[in-house]
């Protein structure tokens, strides 16, 4: 069997986004109320936050794929963009280094608690994706009571 990789297996980044595709997102930058000028689109390697420059590319994996059951592969685009600006973008200068099991673990978690206007879809999945960071470091998570009420709705 292989390895999950952290980066997942959405559609892959390399899929140029169209312009209708650039507006749908736009649209879920606007619902998640992130300032719009933060975002650049076809620009990098994959949807990610740069610290350095303040910016989070949107490419192609900015879709999901729907023929998976991973909580990273399955997220709207919605909840990736929350991931990068309530989540990293929020968190930016700290100490953890950028791409780590932590940071992702925090950004997805921190997106979960923080970000307007998602799905109860949205923040299980950005829940479940933390979790999953997490297991696969190695590290068991305990579940606090925010975890327990998303998870088992108590």
């Amino acid at each position: 069997m292989t390895e999950r990789k952290a980066n997942g297996l959405r559609r892959s980044p390399f899929i140029p986004l169209t312009d209708e595709d650039i507006a749908l997102v736009k649209s879920e930058i606007y619902t998640i109320e992130a300032d719009e000028e933060i975002f650049v689109f076809n620009e990098g390697l994959y949807t990610s936050y740069t610290d350095k420059i303040d910016k989070i590319d949107v490419m192609g994996d900015i879709f999901p794929d729907e023929n998976s059951n991973h909580p990273r592969d399955i997220m709207s685009i919605r909840a990736v963009l929350a991931h990068e600006y309530y989540g990293h973008r929020a968190n930016r200068g700290t100490t953890l280094p950028q791409g780590s099991w932590a940071d992702e673990f925090r950004a997805s978690y921190m997106a979960a608690q923080n970000a307007p206007n998602l799905t109860d879809d949205d923040i299980r999945h950005l829940i479940l994706d933390a979790l999953e960071r997490a297991k696969e470091a190695g590290v068991v998570i305990k579940h606090n009571a925010f975890i327990r009420r998303v998870l088992y709705g108590r």
